[in-house]
C-alpha cells in the first residue's frame, strides 16, 4: 500500500467524511462513461471560443457591421 503526502493525495486538512460532488452524490459519476460526450463538449467549447475570438478581432480592428461583430455569443 503506497502512502502519498497531503499534496499528493489532495487532502484538505479540514475536511470531515467523504468527498461531496454534485447533487449530494458520493460518487463522481454514475454508470459508464461515455467518450462522445466529452468529444461533444469539446466540440461546443472550441466552436464557442472561436467564435467569441472572431467577434473581438472584429470588433478591434473597427468592423462594426460585420457578421462577426453582430454575432451574439
Amino acid at each position: 500500500m503506497a502512502y502519498f503526502s497531503r499534496e499528493e493525495a489532495n487532502i484538505v486538512p479540514y475536511a470531515v467524511g467523504n468527498r461531496i460532488y454534485a447533487g449530494g452524490r458520493s460518487n463522481p459519476t454514475q454508470g459508464p462513461v461515455d467518450r462522445l460526450g466529452y468529444k461533444e463538449r469539446d466540440a461546443k467549447s472550441t466552436a464557442r471560443r472561436s467564435a467569441v475570438l472572431r467577434r473581438l478581432q472584429a470588433l478591434q480592428g473597427g468592423k462594426f457591421a460585420s457578421a462577426d461583430a453582430l454575432r451574439t455569443v
